[in-house]
């Protein structure tokens, strides 16, 4: 038998993932999910819709004082989500 085409399951996922750019797909589901986890529970509370498309991601709240606070710390907030991925998966953040 030969060692060298033989790989870990999580190295085969990886590969295949990775192959078929599937990597940022992955990080709009993981965004939606995790939002709770990142954010914290008030903030979840007031958020009625988020998706992430293409680096930007778009969060629509019910009030407009969590919408002006969040609008001011714009760059931390994408800072917490990155540093919560270990990578740059939004740059850019539009609050509704």
């Amino acid at each position: 038998m030969r060692k060298s085409n033989i790989s870990s399951l999580g190295e085969a996922i990886k590969e295949f993932i990775h192959e078929n750019k599937l990597e940022e797909k992955i990080f709009e589901v993981k965004v939606v999910e995790d939002w709770k986890k990142i954010m914290g529970h008030n903030v979840a509370a007031y958020t009625q819709n988020i998706n992430l498309k293409g680096g930007k991601l778009t969060v629509s709240l019910k009030s407009s004082v969590l919408r002006n606070e969040l609008q001011m710390s714009k760059q931390k907030v994408i800072a917490l989500i990155n540093g919560y991925f270990g990578q740059s998966v939004v740059k850019d953040i539009i609050f509704k």
